[in-house]
């Protein structure tokens, strides 16, 4: 072999080296970019999937403060009935002490005027009979 054929055979090798290195690295790029695009795709949909959640969640937060408003607000109303109801018992059970007193002022009146008219009915009595006695 002549160094004519060798630095050819040489330099064809060179070249047909950087084509193949050129084609590995080429396959290297295009490997790097699906698997950058698929872990980017995967973290991507990760990210997405939890800012849905969290949306759901500052809704279903946002709802669970609405009706724990009403239900603090229902329940004052109750315990409003109730404190009404209570103060209407407390009346009752004054105007029953105050018919209590007025039964006993009345029995008291009662027998007051019972004693009254018995001795306003005995001395009617006694007078006729000591009215007659003289005559």
């Amino acid at each position: 072999m002549s160094l004519s054929q060798l630095v050819k055979a040489h330099q064809q090798k060179q070249v047909e080296s950087r084509r193949h290195n050129d084609q590995l690295r080429k396959d290297a790029l295009a490997t790097t970019h699906a698997l950058n695009d698929t872990l980017s795709d995967n973290i991507n949909q990760g990210v997405s999937t939890m800012f849905a959640k969290q949306k759901a969640l500052e809704q279903e937060s946002r709802e669970l403060a609405q009706h724990t408003a009403r239900y603090t607000k229902q329940t004052k109303q109750w315990l409003q009935l109730v404190d009404d109801f209570n103060d209407a018992l407390k009346e009752l059970g004054d105007v029953q002490h105050w018919a209590q007193v007025m039964e006993q002022d009345m029995r008291a009146v009662m027998t007051t005027l019972d004693f009254v008219y018995q001795g306003t009915g005995s001395d009617e009595t006694a007078s006729p009979s000591s009215s007659s006695s003289p005559s």
